[in-house]
This record gives structure tokens, C-alpha cells and sequence, in this order.
């Protein structure tokens, strides 16, 4: 008799388990909008499809797992039936809600919008009219009455529950999983619209990537090959720029070269006459920005907001419209020669083709044994590539991008500058209390090494005679902390602090329209692309309509500077306190220390300004 109970408890949970995945996968279903459906097409359907299913599956089963089954086991099914209805009920409420939230502010619940919302000026932010909230409260109901029907349902027909039942949905909702993974990999990797953009809909799903594999495994990169009809549909919901740019008709104003150097994890210590003293002469002779922000901590947004002076929360969306840098269109509209000279791979993160997807021929990747070699070939590539452009009097951008000081990776012969020194970079060593010395100087030798490079590109500049006509910028894509802040953070990616996101920026510009010194107010790299459009190509919009940057020599607030990827992101505000979105979802407001600040409200209207400006390039 008991085994019978447990028996029938256990075809009702799982009945009820298949009908709450049918109902959420039909309300993941319904985030789809109209701009993301005029682009859909069979495959993109399919994967949508699958992927509610397989999402849908996902949340479903967090309750029955970990509720239900383990009373229904001991028997107490009508207990967990109880908890089983309320958590469902609860995530199609969330679900719900979600969807409203998406359709405002482009992106899914998470601590910002409950700070918000339960802020004390949210009656300012949030003026409904009382039969909109009379409208939210029969939903709601009518949710949690779904919820509850669907338990009545499954316990009046779970003798429909039987093996053939049971094998048939596990198998769906697997099948549906491994099919929306494995074709995203393939998808993502060919750029597929529909794919990339659909799958962005769907709150808190993360589906596989493998674009390295791909690439290693020879399948071949989709080129751009859709008219300009077809993108103009594929950039449906993007505003950018908010109007068409325009040019100075200064017709007498001479193109200058443009090189921007990136250091991959460079730390603001290292830019010393002892650790880089080349680039450091450099920056004493010319403009140095004191207090300079990267716009994350990490390499696939930084470089993605320092070329579309835009946060990487539009990397998916400009991904799937086929949108590339008005920076790198302009420059190649004005005949500048543009290319890119990678230490590392530009095929993942895909910088290929979100970033550099217009510039013919680029370099993807660098020849060498080891990230050594990289750079060194780097630089004798720019070098050659540079002499033959000035002999031809051709105006030219390039990218230098150093990765010696990410790789913590050197020859034997070259860690002998600064001592004692780790022959390499033992994590295993890593805690709160290590003596960050040795560590420190193996990062300083790699630092140095990159300033030996960095003297042979400043020396053939002045060989060639381009140098006076040439802007450069030196700075790095995030910076690299050594146990600064004394909370245990190494590297970078982990925490939005001056250690991770504070890097240099050096600059020369072309003429003599700025003295040289250091300026101490805030920049940051959103500041980068205005400051080139409007020095370099001529370009007279107001720096809002294609960017969230000023120019480098614009005095005012950088205050609400939004930082990271979508996932994990941040607001720096007054004090530099760090409002950050964790993966989970929740919030967590620290000082520039990196300690807690309790009780934190956030400014309502400041930060719903923020939030307008952060979606003002989207329709």
C-alpha cells in the first residue's frame, strides 16, 4: 500500500512536472517580439522552439528535484505537492514579470531593477494608473490559477503517466537540450541572425559555444555577403548612430596616421623609468591621462567598448545585425590602409567578425613558438607593413595588441631585470597572505620586454618620417591586480575596482594643438573613438549620437560609467562605489575597496537616466 502511495505520487509529480514545462516554454515562447521575428527563419524557429522547451525543462526541474521528490519519497507527497505548485507558481510569476521587464529596459530581472523598485523614490520612477495595477493583479491570479489547475489535472490524470509517457517526454526535453546546444555552437559560429538574436530573449539562458574548435577544426567563416536590404532588416531594432555622421568641410585637413597600442592586462604600476621606461619617456614627452578606465575587466568587452564606444551589452545584438564600428567604416570610407596585428587569436572571443569584420585581409592570428615570438613578430610585421605605407604617402590605422603581460610567459634568459623573479606563474601559491614580489617582478619582466618592442615602433615612426603626422595611444584592455585591494584577487575578471578596470592611456596627437603633461580628471576608453572621429576623420556630431565616450579633453562627470560584460556588469558612481550585477542576478554595492556597503539605495532617477542612455542605441 505504501508503494502504491509512492507510485501514484510520484506519476502525479512527474504529470505535473511535463505540464509546468509545457507552461513555461509557452511563456518563454511569448518574449519573442516583432523585430526578432522579422528576421526568423525555419532553423531559427527551430532552435527557438527547442530552447524554450529545454529552458523551460531547466526550471521545472529545480523544484521537482529538490522538493518534491525527496518527500514524495518519504512519503509526504501532499507536502511537497504544496511546495511543487507554490515554487512553480512563483517562477511563472518571475516569468512573467520578466517579460514586462525586457520589453522597458532590454534586459532581464536582476538587482538594479529591485533596488529600484523597492527604493523609496520609486513612486517618483513608477507613476501606473490604478486599473493598470487592478490589470497586473487579475494576472497574476489568473497565473497562480493556472498553476493550480495544472496540479488538479495531474491528479486526475496521472494514470496517463506510464513508461511510454515517461520515456517520451524525458526524451523531449533532452532531445530538445542537446539539439539547441549542439546547432548553437554551429550557428554562432556561422553567425546565423536568427539564432543569435532569439536566443538573447530568453532570460538567464546561456547555450554553448565553441568558435575556437570550429575554427581549428578547418569548417570555413561565413563572409558578409548580404545586401544592404538584408541589413537593414538585420539592424531592425538598432539605432547607431542615433542620426547620419557628418564631416568637417575643412577640405585642407590632413589625414594623420592613427596606432593604437593594447596591452593585454596591463597594471598602472608597471609605468615606471625602471619597468617601461621607453614608454614612460614617452609619456612625459607627450599626453598622459592619469586617471583612466578601461569599460570592463575583461578582454571581449573592453575591446569591444573601446572601438564602438559602446558597453558590450550590444555586442549580441550588433553580433546578429552584421554592425561594425562607425570608427573602423569611417576610417576605411576616408581610404585610411587598416589592420590588426594580434598576439593572440582573434577568433575567440570573436573580435574577427564583430569588430574588425570590415577590414580586408586582417590578421587573425600571429606566427610564433611562443607568445614571445608573438610580439616580436607583431611589432617587425607593423613595422614593415608602416615603411611601406609612408612610402606611398598613404594614411594607415593600426592595432598593436601585446599579450607578454597576460601570459606571465617568458624565455628563461629574459627574467633576470627584475628579481627574484617566479620562473612562471604558480596559481597554486596564490592566497590572501603570499608575498606578491616574485610574482610581480615575473610580470615586470614580461612588461619590460613589451617596452623593448615599444621602442623599435616609436624609433621606425621617427625613421619613416611619419611620426609628427601619427596619433598613437598606448593603453591597455583591463588591468591586472596583484592583491592590491588585500581581498585575494589576482588577475583580472573578478571585481570592477581601479586594480582591474584602472589602466594607463598615453597619447601623442598629430600637431601641436595639445601640450604635453599629464590630466588628472576621468576618461575612460568610451572616450577613445570621439576623441579620434573628431581629431582624426573631422567628424562634427555631438558625441552622443554614436557613443557613450566625450573627447579625452572634456572635463565633465564620467559618473554612471558602466563597466563589464552582460552578464556580470557594473555602474562606478560617486566615490568610485561600484553598484555591480552578479551572474546570479543579485546586487552587491562595495566601496573602491572592495568593501560591503551596507544598506545602499540606489538614486532612482539618476540610475534610471543611466539605463536610457545605456539603451538609447536600440529602437
Amino acid at each position: 500500500m505504501k508503494k502504491e502511495k509512492v507510485s501514484k505520487g510520484l506519476k502525479i509529480g512527474f504529470t505535473y512536472l511535463v505540464l509546468a514545462n509545457l507552461l513555461f516554454a509557452v511563456q518563454l515562447f511569448l518574449f519573442m517580439n516583432e523585430i526578432v521575428a522579422s528576421v526568423m527563419d525555419f532553423t531559427g524557429w527551430t532552435f527557438f522552439v527547442t530552447s524554450c522547451i529545454s529552458h523551460a525543462a531547466c526550471l521545472a526541474l529545480i523544484p521537482f528535484l529538490l522538493l518534491y521528490l525527496p518527500l514524495c519519497l518519504l512519503r509526504q507527497w501532499k507536502w511537497g505537492g504544496g511546495l511543487f505548485v507554490a515554487f512553480i507558481s512563483v517562477l511563472s510569476l518571475l516569468l512573467f514579470l520578466d517579460m514586462q521587464v525586457f520589453a522597458i529596459y532590454r534586459f532581464h530581472i536582476n538587482g538594479f531593477v529591485l533596488n529600484m523598485v523597492f527604493s523609496p523614490q520609486a513612486t517618483d520612477i513608477f507613476t501606473f494608473d490604478a486599473m493598470l495595477y487592478v490589470k497586473e493583479v487579475f494576472l497574476f491570479l489568473l497565473i497562480i490559477g493556472i498553476c493550480v489547475l495544472l496540479w488538479w489535472v495531474s491528479q486526475r490524470y496521472f494514470r496517463f503517466c506510464t513508461r511510454r509517457m515517461v520515456i517520451i517526454s524525458l526524451a523531449c526535453m533532452i532531445g530538445s537540450t542537446l539539439y539547441a546546444h549542439l546547432y548553437h555552437i554551429y550557428a554562432s559560429y556561422i553567425q546565423q541572425t536568427s539564432v543569435i538574436k532569439s536566443q538573447r530573449l530568453l532570460p538567464y539562458y546561456f547555450p554553448t559555444t565553441a568558435l575556437g574548435l570550429m575554427y581549428d577544426l578547418g569548417i570555413p567563416m561565413i563572409e558578409r555577403t548580404e545586401t544592404m536590404g538584408d541589413l537593414g532588416q538585420l539592424q531592425g531594432d538598432i539605432n547607431y548612430p542615433l542620426h547620419p555622421l557628418t564631416m568637417s568641410s575643412d577640405t585642407v585637413r590632413q589625414q594623420p596616421n592613427i596606432v593604437i597600442v593594447l596591452i593585454d592586462s596591463w597594471n598602472k604600476r608597471t609605468l615606471d623609468s625602471l619597468c617601461m621606461p621607453n614608454v614612460w619617456r614617452y609619456a612625459q614627452e607627450n599626453v598622459c591621462y592619469d586617471n583612466h578606465f578601461s569599460c570592463s575587466n575583461g578582454t571581449r568587452s573592453s575591446v569591444f567598448s573601446l572601438f564602438f564606444s559602446l558597453p558590450s551589452y550590444y555586442w549580441d545584438v550588433f553580433e546578429s545585425g552584421k554592425v561594425s564600428p562607425l570608427f573602423i567604416k569611417e576610417l576605411l570610407r576616408g581610404g585610411w590602409k587598416c589592420q590588426v596585428y594580434p598576439s593572440a587569436s582573434l577568433i575567440e572571443p570573436p573580435f574577427y567578425r564583430v569588430v574588425f569584420q570590415d577590414i580586408p585581409d586582417l590578421n587573425v592570428s600571429t606566427e610564433g613558438a611562443t607568445v614571445w615570438h608573438h610580439d616580436r613578430n607583431l611589432t617587425d610585421m607593423f613595422i614593415t607593413d608602416m615603411r611601406k605605407h609612408a612610402a606611398r604617402n598613404e594614411p594607415f590605422f593600426s592595432l598593436l595588441f601585446y599579450d607578454l603581460p597576460h601570459s606571465y610567459s617568458l624565455p628563461e634568459d629574459k627574467l633576470t631585470t627584475f628579481t627574484p623573479c617566479w620562473p612562471y606563474a604558480d596559481y597554486t601559491r596564490l592566497s590572501n597572505d603570499t608575498d606578491p614580489t616574485g610574482f610581480f617582478n615575473l610580470y615586470r619582466n614580461c612588461c619590460f620586454e613589451v617596452d623593448l618592442m615599444l621602442k623599435d615602433v616609436f624609433a621606425s615612426l621617427q625613421e619613416a618620417g611619419v611620426a609628427d603626422n601619427t596619433i598613437v595611444m598606448i593603453t591597455g584592455d583591463h588591468g591586472q591586480e596583484f592583491n592590491e585591494n588585500k581581498k585575494n584577487y589576482w588577475g583580472h575578471n573578478g571585481n570592477f575596482s581601479k586594480w582591474q578596470i584602472g589602466v594607463p592611456l598615453v597619447c601623442r596627437f598629430a600637431g601641436d594643438r595639445h601640450a604635453p603633461g599629464h590630466r588628472h580628471h576621468r576618461t575612460t576608453h568610451y572616450d577613445i573613438v570621439p576623441t579620434l572621429m573628431q581629431e582624426a576623420i573631422g567628424i562634427t556630431n555631438p558625441t552622443a549620437d554614436y557613443s557613450m565616450g566625450h573627447h579625452l579633453d572634456d572635463r565633465c562627470s564620467r559618473n554612471w560609467h558602466v563597466v563589464g560584460s552582460e552578464l556580470n556588469y557594473a555602474f562606478i558612481v560617486d566615490g568610485d562605489t561600484i553598484l555591480e550585477k552578479t551572474p546570479e542576478g543579485s546586487m552587491e554595492v562595495t566601496d573602491a575597496q572592495l568593501n560591503p556597503v551596507e544598506n545602499y539605495r540606489i538614486d532612482s532617477k539618476a540610475f534610471r537616466k543611466a539605463v536610457e542612455r545605456l539603451n538609447s542605441f536600440m529602437k
